[in-house]
C-alpha cells in the first residue's frame, strides 16, 4: 500500500478534484485489492491492475452519490441521463443552453439503433452493472461492453459539430 498509495490517490484526485473523496476512494480501492489479491494474474502488470480497480471504484463511488437532477422533460427517461452529462448553468442563458444540449443529446440517443438504446438506458439510467445488463439482455459481458462502446462512439459522432 505504501508503494502504490500516491499513484492511486493522485490518479483519482486528477479525475474528481476533491482531496477527501480521493482519499476515501483510494482506501476503498486498497480494501478491494487486498480482498481480491488471489484473483491477480501475475502475467499482467500489477500497477495496471491496481489503477483499473481504482478507476472502477471511483466510478462506483460517483454512481452511488446522489446527483441532483432537474427534470427538464418528463416525457423521456433520457433527460436525467443527458442532464447529468452537462453542468447546470448558473445564469439564465447558461440554463437555456443546458436545456438545448439535453434535448439534443436525448434526440440523438433516441436515434441510436434499438439495441444500443437498450444498453444505454440500462447502464446510465437504471445504473445496472455490466453483469446485470448481460443477464437481462441474454448477452455476454463482452458483448455488453462492445455495444456500450459502439453506442458511445455513435453518440459522440452525432454530437460533434461537423
Amino acid at each position: 500500500m505504501r508503494i502504490f498509495w500516491n499513484d492511486v490517490y493522485h490518479y483519482v484526485l486528477k479525475k474528481i478534484h476533491d482531496n477527501n473523496e480521493a482519499e476515501d476512494i483510494a482506501i476503498e480501492t486498497f480494501t478491494k485489492v487486498f480482498n481480491k489479491l488471489k484473483l491477480y494474474n501475475e502475467n499482467f502488470d500489477f500497477h495496471t491492475w491496481l489503477i483499473a480497480i481504482a478507476h472502477n471504484t471511483m466510478l462506483d463511488h460517483l454512481r452511488r452519490q446522489k446527483i441532483q437532477n432537474i427534470s427538464l422533460d418528463q416525457s423521456s427517461g433520457y433527460t436525467n441521463f443527458a442532464y447529468s452529462l452537462i453542468l447546470e448553468g448558473h445564469s439564465p442563458e447558461e440554463r437555456l443552453i443546458s436545456k438545448q444540449t439535453v434535448k439534443h443529446i436525448r434526440e440523438n440517443i433516441e436515434r441510436l439503433p434499438l439495441k444500443y438504446q437498450k444498453v444505454v438506458r440500462l447502464r446510465f439510467l437504471e445504473e445496472k452493472t455490466y453483469k446485470e445488463i448481460a443477464q437481462e439482455l441474454h448477452l455476454s459481458m463482452s458483448q455488453v461492453k462492445i455495444q456500450l462502446l459502439r453506442a458511445k462512439k455513435l453518440l459522440l459522432k452525432t454530437l460533434r459539430p461537423s
